[in-house]
Order: C-alpha cells, then structure tokens, then sequence
C-alpha cells in the first residue's frame, strides 16, 4: 500500500495521453484528483482514507482504497456521459444481484457528483483470484456464468430502462459507433483500414433482430471476473450492464471473452474455434441450442465486435494483422468464416 497521490502519478507517468481524467476533472494534477477522490470517499463512508491500493484509467477513473476503519473500498469516477438516471440503474440492479449473491460487489454509495462525473463506491472484493480465460474449465466457468447472470436478471428485463450494447443499434449509414475511449479517433485512422471496415459492413449488414431480449454484461470477460477453483464467483466494471437480444449478446462476448489486457504477453483474442466452443457452452448452459435466425445475428455480432476491436488497436498505431492473439490477426486469418455459425 502507498498513498492514493503516489499511485495515481505512477500509473499516469505511464501514459502519453489522459483524456480521461481530461474528461472527468478537467486536468490531469495526481495531487488534486487524490484530494478529491479522499474527500468524497471520507464524507460517504464516514471514514478517511488512510492508503491507496490501486489506480486505472480507461472509461472511467478507478482507485481502490484502505479506510482508517479497516474496510476497503473500489472508487469508480464516471465520464460526463454517463448520465446519473443511467447509473442509478445499473446500481439498482447491481444491489440486487449482490443481495442475491450473483457476482456483484456490494453497492456503498452512489451515483455521487464529483468534478464533471459521478462517483460509485462498492466493496473491494478480496476473494478469489483472476484465471487464464484460453483454460478450457475457465473458458465453461464464464459461459455458463454468463448464462447465470441474465437468467438472474430476467425478472427485470421488461420494467429495466438499461440503454442496448453499445455495438447493437446505430444510425443508419453509420459504420461505427463513438469509440468507447477518447485514445481512438477512427476517423483519423482510416487509411489501411479498409479490411476491418469491409467485414464490419457486411456483419452489419446481418445484424437482424432475433431472439428474446435479456440484460447482461456487456464486457463479461476473464479480467473482469474472479475464480475459486474453477468457479466465477465475483465480477467488475458493473456499469457495462446493457439491454440486448440474447444471441447478439453472446455473439459480442465471445469475440473478447479472454482477453485480459492487464498481462503483458497474453492472447487477446480467443481462436475461432475456443469462441465456438464458449457459444456450444453457453447453449449447453440455456438448455437449447440457438436457432437458425439466432445464429445469423449471434454471427453478425461476433464478426461486427472483432471487427471493432481491431479497428481500436489500428487506431491506437498498433499494426497487428500477423500477430497471433491479436484481433486483427484473427480477423484476417479468418475474414467472412467469422460471420458463419
């Protein structure tokens, strides 16, 4: 443990750009973002915070933290565009999934205005450890886990106002949605793109409505979910709850569901074949295999997100199309096989 000031300056050393905290406190000073987060933490919790544990930057602004009184508390700093009405729904969910004892973080406190955001405060969760999510029995875990998580909140669906899958519903014309951080301009970065951009048209163009609608994690995934043995028995980043048609959402699921970009060296991307057998595992989890229409769109999705995710390492100066484990990579071993399923 270290004070929260340090490791904030630590983990922005490490970054050229921050247009996250930009985002959220309208600078970027380690000193002044830790005074705020302390301060709020202390009023909230009616405690002070007497260490940092961690610092992360990415949608939002991360800092786990030690109160004097001995708790530990994960604080989460939204972006201006997440609206309050939206995270109050994601934590009224969230709670009763931690009641239920379904994966979710006990809720402390929140949706709370800070700087330009809103702060969310749960329980740092202690248990369990992060696994391998190429491991066969882990690759099963997050399937059927997956599977648990909307069966639980199927009897919030229809009264839920949880916006679609942030891929699943764009204008018409639009190739892309606004990309989920500001360190990727697609605009800017089009020239050699044009591989990604085709299969991406195409998956678009097949993305057809089928298949009931459920809520589910949108970013279900082996660095968002800790394991016992081989069990999840937590998970993170809540505010990635959505509202989707269910094979558009295990299509998106599977194009990232090992990926784990806290460890250097790792295989981001699963192979075609591991993204099949977490789909087969999935349908093995729901009781009933997909039909035919449900193939079509859960396909579409799968292409459409390695599609995207691959146009933000491109967009971010990686060039990744012969690297194995990266997205591009996969996309063009593979190309239109990605839409068949």
């Amino acid at each position: 443990m270290a004070d929260l000031e340090q490791i904030i300056a630590s983990e922005l050393a490490s970054w050229n750009q921050r247009p996250v905290e930009h985002a959220i406190f309208g600078h970027s000073d380690p000193a002044r973002i830790a005074r705020e987060l302390e301060r709020c933490a202390g009023e909230l919790l009616r405690s002070r915070v007497s260490a940092g544990l961690f610092y992360r930057a990415s949608i939002g602004a991360v800092a786990g933290v030690e109160l004097a009184d001995g708790r530990r508390a994960v604080l989460k700093v939204h972006q201006p565009d997440r609206s309050r009405e939206h995270l109050a729904e994601v934590l009224r969910l969230q709670c009763q999934l931690a009641q239920r004892g379904c994966f979710a973080p006990a809720v402390w406190a929140g949706p709370h205005p800070l700087a330009r955001g809103h702060l969310v405060i749960e329980r740092y969760v202690l248990e369990g450890s992060t696994r391998d999510g190429h491991e066969p029995a882990i690759r099963r875990g997050l399937a059927r886990s997956l599977h648990a998580l909307s069966a639980a909140l199927e009897p919030f669906v229809s009264e839920s106002a949880l916006p679609p899958h942030a891929l699943a519903e764009l204008p018409p014309g639009r190739l892309w949605p606004p990309p989920h951080s500001k360190l990727f301009d697609f605009e800017a970065t089009r020239a050699g793109a044009e591989e990604i951009d085709a299969l991406a048209a195409l998956a678009r163009q097949r993305m057809e409505p089928a298949g009931r609608v459920v809520l589910g994690h949108s970013d279900w995934r082996a660095e968002h979910v800790r394991f016992e043995g081989d069990e999840p028995i937590a998970a993170f980043d809540w505010d990635s709850l959505c509202k989707a048609r269910e094979p558009e959402l295990v299509g998106f699921i599977a194009h990232a569901f090992c990926a784990d970009w806290s460890r250097q060296g790792h295989a981001q991307a699963p192979s075609l074949q591991e993204s099949r057998c977490f789909v087969a595992e999935y349908e093995v989890a729901r009781g009933s295999a997909f039909s035919a229409a449900e193939r079509r769109l859960l396909g579409a999705a799968f292409a459409y997100s390695v599609a995207y995710t691959a146009r933000c390492g491109h967009a971010f100066g990686k060039r990744e199309r012969d690297l194995p484990g990266a997205f591009h990579a996969l996309l063009a071993r593979h190309g239109q096989q990605l839409l068949a399923w």
